[in-house]
C-alpha cells in the first residue's frame, strides 16, 4: 500500500519528499529505525514540519533513528492501522480504536479535546449548526473523526443528511478546507480549534467560527507489541517527559494539542461508535 515517507526537515527541502511503494527492506530489529505513522490531516511537508521536534527528540531519548510516515490519503490510513504496518501510529481517535483491536497498545493522547469547530467567512451570519441548511460544507474528508462526528451530531441533534439537507465535499486537508472558506468560496469548513490555530495568521483573520455541543478525545499514540516490554517502557518513559522539553514546548505551541494525557479505556469506548461508523462507511462507497 503506498504511502509517504516524512524525512528530517532539512533534507526534505533539499531533495522532495519520496512515495514509497511498499514496506521498507527488513532489517534486524535492534536495528531497524522507530517507525511512526502519522494521520494525513495535512499536507506531508506541514506535517514533516509540525512533528520533526518530536523526531528530533525521539532519536535523541531513545538512541533511534526515528522515520515518519503519512498515508496518501485518510482511506489508507485506516488500511495502515488494520494492517499493522508501524511501529507507533498517532492516529485519529476512530481509526485508534480499529488498531486497538487489531492488537495495538495505548500509550498517550492529545489533552486537547477533539470538538468540532464550524469555520465560516468573517463576518457571515451564519451561527448556528441549524443554519448549514442548503450550504456548501467543506471537510478535510469524510471519514476524519472531526467529520464523522459532525455528521452524526447534525443528523441525530437537527435531523439533517448530508448529501440531502447540506453538501458536504472534501476538500483534501484542514488548511485548505479553512482557506478556501477565507476565500469566501464555501459557505463553512469543519475543523477544529488545533487545525485552525495550525493555518497562517493572515488566513484565521478571514474567518470566524462557532464550535458544535459534542466532543470526542484527541488523537491517540499507540504502539505496536512487537517492540516488547522494554522499549515500549522507553518509549511511554520518553513520551511522558515530551511535554516539559524544549521540542516539546515548541511542538505543543505549534500544534495546539495542549500536552498529553493517559489513553483509558474510557477514551477508546468513547470513540467506539465512531470507529463502527467509519468501517460501514469505509464498505459502502461514499
Amino acid at each position: 500500500m503506498p504511502f509517504r515517507r516524512l524525512f528530517g526537515l532539512a533534507a526534505a527541502l533539499l531533495a522532495g519528499l519520496v512515495l514509497l511503494a511498499g514496506p521498507a527492506r527488513a532489517e534486524a530489529q535492534d536495528s531497524r529505525p522507530l517507525r511512526i505513522g502519522l494521520l494525513p490531516a495535512n499536507a506531508p511537508l506541514s506535517l514533516l514540519r509540525l512533528y520533526d521536534p518530536l523526531r528530533r527528540y525521539l532519536q535523541s531519548r531513545l538512541d533511534q533513528r526515528v522515520e515518519f510516515y503519512t498515508a496518501a490519503n485518510f482511506r489508507s490510513s485506516l488500511a495502515d492501522a488494520k494492517s499493522g504496518e508501524f511501529d507507533v501510529l498517532i492516529t485519529a481517535p476512530h481509526f485508534g480504536v480499529v488498531a486497538v483491536d487489531m492488537g495495538y497498545l495505548p500509550l498517550v493522547r492529545y489533552k486537547a479535546e477533539l470538538r468540532p469547530l464550524i469555520v465560516v467567512p468573517k463576518g457571515s451570519l451564519l451561527v448556528r449548526p441549524e443554519q448549514l441548511r442548503g450550504k456548501k460544507v467543506l471537510t478535510a474528508n469524510r471519514l476524519t473523526a472531526l467529520s464523522v462526528v459532525t455528521e452524526t451530531w447534525l443528523e441525530s441533534r437537527y435531523g439533517m443528511t448530508a448529501g440531502r439537507d447540506y453538501q458536504l465535499i472534501d476538500a483534501s486537508s484542514h488548511a485548505t478546507a479553512i482557506r478556501t472558506v477565507g476565500m469566501g468560496d464555501a459557505d463553512a469548513a469543519i475543523s477544529s480549534r488545533s487545525a485552525l490555530a495550525q493555518v497562517p495568521e493572515e488566513i484565521r483573520k478571514r474567518v470566524d467560527s462557532f464550535e458544535a455541543s459534542i466532543a470526542v478525545p484527541h488523537q491517540f499514540t499507540l504502539v505496536h507489541p512487537r517492540l516488547g516490554e522494554q522499549r515500549i517502557a522507553a518509549l511511554r518513559a520518553a513520551l511522558a517527559a515530551f511535554p516539559d522539553s524544549e521540542e516539546g514546548q515548541r511542538f505543543f505551541a505549534a500544534s495546539g494539542f495542549q500536552g498529553y494525557a493517559p489513553l483509558t479505556p474510557q477514551d477508546i469506548a468513547a470513540a467506539r461508535p465512531y470507529a463502527d461508523k467509519v468501517v460501514k462507511m469505509i464498505e459502502t462507497p461514499l
